[in-house]
């Protein structure tokens, strides 16, 4: 009896970091809801900084969970830059959690509020976060025939017009790796080899 609690005790383990990251999401989105309206009298740089310190905050919580409490080893090596620098983060999609190893990076430089994401347009609709990650200079795009190239590139390149600093994170196979598909693999080797 004590060993079934126990167990079922630890299995439920992530109930605590999931009620705290989603129960404290509401405040963040008024907090960050009520610097937006304040902002909008000073210029655009005010704003992006405190919404940059405030994304920060947010994601550090994150972070702490993912890399504390969870119990997953998660190793970097490598070089980092001294400089705080812009990056483009390519990478496969290989699982749910794919985009926190980009803030893992972003914050060994202090680059955490930094980080954008391309993100497939079904994300838009997450209550709370999916119109959030629009505000702070995420790009939706549609994995489809539709695909607006020029809407994608304005967003870019209002944020290089800005000076933004920039983790910007793309997954451009948009969709995450399965070794079980051979096909896509092969298809997806071919394309590289054929575009150089």
């Amino acid at each position: 009896m004590l060993l079934s609690l126990v167990l079922h005790t630890y299995s439920m383990r992530y109930v605590l970091p999931a009620a705290v990251m989603m129960g404290t999401a509401p405040t963040y989105v008024l907090a960050w809801g009520a610097w937006r309206l304040l902002s909008a009298v000073l210029p655009a740089r005010f704003y992006r900084e405190v919404d940059d310190r405030l994304y920060t905050i947010y994601q550090s919580m994150v972070l702490f969970f993912f890399e504390n409490y969870t119990g997953v080893q998660v190793i970097i090596y490598g070089d980092l830059p001294k400089n705080k620098e812009n990056v483009i983060y390519l990478s496969n999609h290989q699982c749910t959690v794919d985009w926190i190893i980009a803030d893992m990076l972003a914050i060994r430089q202090n680059a955490l509020g930094h980080v954008r994401y391309v993100l497939k347009d079904g994300l838009k609709w997450l209550p709370l976060y999916g119109w959030y990650f629009s505000q702070h200079g995420g790009v939706y795009v549609k994995r489809s025939a539709k695909f607006n190239e020029k809407e994608m590139r304005e967003k870019l390149w209002a944020q290089m017009k800005a000076e933004t600093p920039m983790y910007l994170v793309i997954f451009p196979e948009g969709t995450r790796y399965n070794p079980e598909i051979p096909k896509v693999i092969a298809d997806s080797q071919s394309f590289a080899e054929k575009e150089g």
